[in-house]
């Protein structure tokens, strides 16, 4: 999977929800497996926050770039931008969904 890109700001960050971003993700909010499936029901603002940290820094790594910011500055610079949220996990849903593609289009032999 590719990354792609969320605007804050005026500036474009690199993000991409893979495999590597949901596994800090559970990592550093002590979800189970079973409960990533459910992401996004009943999150708290700071998972949310998390979960998009997470993705910016897969998204720098898939960039082969170093990752610019820091999890509090990423809280710095959504401050007011209340749509951001939305559109960060609007990403994952559509970088999730190509995961279900993927494995649903098995190739018959």
């Amino acid at each position: 999977m590719n990354y792609t890109f969320i605007e804050i700001k005026n500036k474009k960050y690199p993000i991409k929800f893979g495999f590597s971003a949901l596994a800090k993700y559970s990592k550093e909010t002590n979800t189970s497996l079973q409960k990533l499936g459910n992401i996004g029901d009943d999150m708290t603002l700071s998972d949310a926050l998390t979960l998009i940290y997470c993705g910016l820094e897969a998204g720098y790594r898939a960039a082969k770039q170093d990752c610019e910011i820091t999890i509090d500055d990423l809280a710095d610079l959504i401050d007011g931008d209340f749509d951001f949220i939305a559109r960060a996990m609007s990403i994952f849903a559509e970088q999730m969904g190509e995961n279900k593609e993927k494995k649903g289009k098995a190739k018959k032999k």
